[in-house]
């Protein structure tokens, strides 16, 4: 058995005979319009293992380089994808040298954290472990037509309506609501790149990604032009939302799915936020829609609008898998979001040293300036993991730490509700 690289572009119809092989034809569809086109793409981050007849790929699976974001700081990741044996050679212990293959280039490549959805039997044995939440599943938040179409305006003389609307902060502004042009770019990024530091979603984006993706809806039949909208104020764009809005999302494929859904939403001002959702409601009118699915975060402006008006609010969700790959690198891209964090708490005048150790290695960081204190973290590194992205806070551990330092540690690894954007796995 041995584990080589692939030749691109020689080989691609091979692998994609492989995943149709491993996956089926609905699988293998959806594969072939991306593989080798991503704007990262390097055929080094992609291994298979020959079988035994010329030309058979027997296993296969690639990285594509992906930025984590936690609080300000995008950490180098790589998502594992595609990691499959065809079932006459499974057994032979393939997916472990795969593994073994793809952990040697992380680190080549100086990766911070591994990412994957595989099966977590096979990825828990290499310390990854659930450490963010994700939009995949049919358990998502939904509200109905009727309740939706009552978005963009507030009753003055029901109190209800009224009393919400001063709660969300709506002025009734003027607002604009308009299809999405590619000069709009740099404000969506910006309002996404927002809501990455909340949690709300975890994949940074640069331009020339958000741009392939946009290109790659279109290409597939899942983006129209009405899909993508924009919210205006004086000029400003202050909110988007984009939708899948003629289509099951739902990788289960469930018949109860949702066919029309919000897939993305970001932008916090109450006027644009509720005028989106009230567009929304507009198309979802015209297609004959009964339900839209909401794949948003259960704490964003979009979800708060839409519980108002009477949306389902589910918190169950997928969850993927997390590794920390280089615990020094890690915690030296996690310094600005730490000082951040120190700063806008009570232990701003201190300075401290953070001393994090795992079962495999030690990492430190300073923050302020000074003789610093010393204060010790020592957990393994799946909980610690966890408590860089907020899966975990501090009360989740049993101790590793003095307790004196608990309120501090409780400020720097704050607990949320970290999720990773359906739009991403599109």
């Amino acid at each position: 058995m041995t584990v080589r690289t692939i030749r691109w572009p020689e080989e691609r119809d091979a692998i994609l005979d492989h995943v149709r092989l491993a996956y089926g034809p609905d699988e293998y569809e959806q594969v072939a319009t991306w593989y080798g086109m991503l704007p990262n793409f390097d055929p080094a981050d992609c291994f298979v293992i020959d079988g035994d007849r010329p030309g058979e790929i027997a296993a296969h699976a690639n990285l594509v380089p992906r930025l984590f974001q936690i609080g300000e700081s995008p950490l180098p990741t790589a998502e594992i994808s595609l990691l499959s044996v065809l079932e006459p050679y499974q057994g032979r212990g393939y997916e472990e040298a795969l593994l073994e293959a793809l952990h040697r280039r992380m680190t080549e490549r100086e990766f911070a954290l591994g990412l994957t959805f595989g099966a977590p039997l096979l990825f828990e044995a290499s310390l990854y472990e659930y450490a963010v939440g994700l939009y995949l599943t049919n358990f998502e938040s939904e509200i109905s037509l009727e309740q939706a179409l009552g978005a963009g305006s507030w009753n003055a003389a029901h109190s209800y309506e009224r009393r919400m609307g001063d709660r969300l902060g709506a002025r009734s502004s003027s607002v604009t609501v308009r299809r999405y042009y590619s000069d709009d770019l740099p404000a969506v990024q910006a309002l996404y790149n927002e809501a990455c530091a909340c949690g709300h979603y975890c994949l940074a984006r640069d331009e020339e990604l958000w741009t392939w993706q946009i290109e790659h809806l279109t290409r597939t039949g899942r983006n129209d032009p009405d899909d993508f909208l924009v919210a205006e104020i004086e000029g400003r764009l202050v909110a988007y939302a984009r939708l899948i809005s003629q289509g099951p999302v739902n990788v289960f494929r469930d018949a109860n799915a949702t066919r029309f859904n919000v897939i993305e939403a970001a932008g916090d001002h109450p006027d644009a936020v509720e005028a989106l959702l009230a567009q929304i409601a507009h198309t979802a009118q015209t297609l004959n829609v009964e339900r839209i699915g909401l794949f948003v975060h259960p704490q964003s402006a979009f979800m708060q609008h839409a519980l108002v008006r009477g949306a389902r609010l589910r918190h169950f969700t997928g969850a993927a898998l997390l590794r920390l790959h280089n615990l020094a690198l890690a915690f030296y891209m996690l310094e600005p979001t730490l000082e951040s964090r120190r700063l806008n708490s009570r232990f701003a005048p201190r300075p401290y040293r953070l001393v994090v150790i795992t079962e495999h290695e030690q990492a430190e960081v300073f923050l302020g300036m000074g003789e610093p204190e010393v204060v010790e973290l020592e957990v393994p590194s799946t909980s610690l993991l966890r408590l860089f992205t907020g899966w975990y806070g501090i009360d989740n551990l049993a101790m590793g730490y003095n307790e004196r330092h608990a309120d501090l540690l409780r400020v720097l690894f704050p607990r949320r509700d970290p999720k990773i954007g359906l739009a991403d796995l599109l």
